[in-house]
């Protein structure tokens, strides 16, 4: 039982440092100018975006890790 409970508390500090991390990505990207493009890593490789799309896909991320807590703090 206390394995269990200590792998969910892990698991839960691991979600909290990615959201953490999407959270500052997001930051980062609203205070580039719009005319800059950004480089985001998918995979092994960096694909090339504007500000809209890569701050969306930040969003998309973050929004799926703050799920992933909620499910975890629920169980």
């Amino acid at each position: 039982m206390a394995a269990a409970a200590k792998e969910v508390d892990m698991k839960k500090m691991e979600l909290m440092k990615e959201v953490r991390a999407h959270q500052v990505a997001i930051g980062e990207l609203n205070n580039l100018p719009p005319s800059r493009a950004a480089y985001q890593k998918t995979c092994n490789i960096f694909f090339r975006k504007d500000i809209k799309s890569a701050v969306a896909s930040q969003q998309k991320q973050l929004d799926i890790a703050k799920g992933k807590l909620q499910k975890l703090d629920q169980a």
